[in-house]
């Protein structure tokens, strides 16, 4: 799928409020990397954004935090290392010895020698934190072991819950987005919607019998525009949050614990929304607070 300037903009924006520092800041340079692609008309479009994802780029860069990793100096050859989180549960690879930015929070990192069993490691890392991170690696015939390692330079809030079903993480990130998604959509509809009831008095006053004069025929080609793009929007809001609300109240038991124990692994998003105009573009704002 071809990837969009506002797309990721508004994604980097999801993931910022979701304390997700790291990848928003990813997501920021994925934007302007493509902004700079776009035709002049298209960045005389994008450029109020994209003056906002500088400056939120470059604000976000002091608070990300950075983690070395480090192999002992006889690692067998072929050795694989990956990480994952709890809001990333897909192993990604890591670069040994390299400072690598990431976001706040608790991770695990996983070496892999040759023929031996796999070594976890769990450790949590804060905002603006520098932590080096020494790793071991298990050898062929020993039994496969998770190394503990939880001791921030500040604390981390945490709950300690039952293990959750493999998927609830997935199912989790999906639900999130098909509400952001749901939200921005019927944001959009209801306001494709007033623009184009605010054309009706522009049209009574201009055409007469069906002949209108240059006013009124402008007023009806926006109205033309506006009304379709008002059903799109309305029509993807509404299955979003279906998606949404399916998805929540259909959510395993597991997840929902510990909902009045502060900051948590199960807590879902609440949206807020702001919409207005800019100049001639309309603009809608969602926040997401957990």
């Amino acid at each position: 799928m071809e990837k969009r300037p506002r797309t990721l903009f508004y994604l980097a924006e999801c993931e910022e409020r979701a304390g997700r520092i790291a990848t928003a800041a990813l997501h920021y340079d994925e934007y302007l990397d493509l902004f700079e692609r776009l035709s002049p008309p298209e960045q005389k479009d994008e450029a109020d954004r994209q003056k906002l994802a500088v400056a939120r780029r470059d604000a976000l860069d002091a608070d990300i935090p950075r983690v070395t990793f480090r192999l002992p100096a006889t690692v067998p050859a072929g050795t694989k290392v990956t990480r994952s989180s709890k809001a990333s549960p897909d192993p990604v690879p890591v670069r040994v010895g390299v400072l690598l930015p990431i976001d706040p929070g608790e991770h695990w990192v996983r070496t892999e020698a040759p023929g031996a069993p796999a070594r976890d490691k769990r450790f949590f890392v804060n905002k603006r934190q520098r932590l080096t991170v020494e790793l071991t690696v298990a050898e062929a015939g020993e039994e496969r072991k998770t190394v503990r390692y939880s001791a921030p330079t500040e604390p981390v809030p945490s709950v300690q819950t039952p293990p959750l079903d493999g998927g609830t993480e997935g199912r989790r990130t999906i639900m999130w987005i098909s509400g952001c998604v749901g939200v921005v959509g019927v944001a959009g509809g209801i306001t494709a919607g007033a623009l184009t009831w605010s054309q009706k008095g522009i049209l009574e006053s201009n055409c007469r019998g069906g002949v209108c004069n240059k006013k009124g025929e402008s007023a009806a080609d926006f109205a033309g525009v506006m009304s379709p793009l008002s059903t799109v929007s309305f029509t993807v809001g509404a299955v979003g949050l279906g998606v949404w609300a399916f998805l929540y109240l259909t959510q395993p038991e597991t997840a929902r614990v510990g909902r009045n124990q502060g900051p948590q692994l199960g807590s879902l998003p609440e949206p807020a929304l702001r919409v207005g105009l800019q100049g001639r573009e309309t603009v809608v704002e969602s926040r997401w607070a957990w």
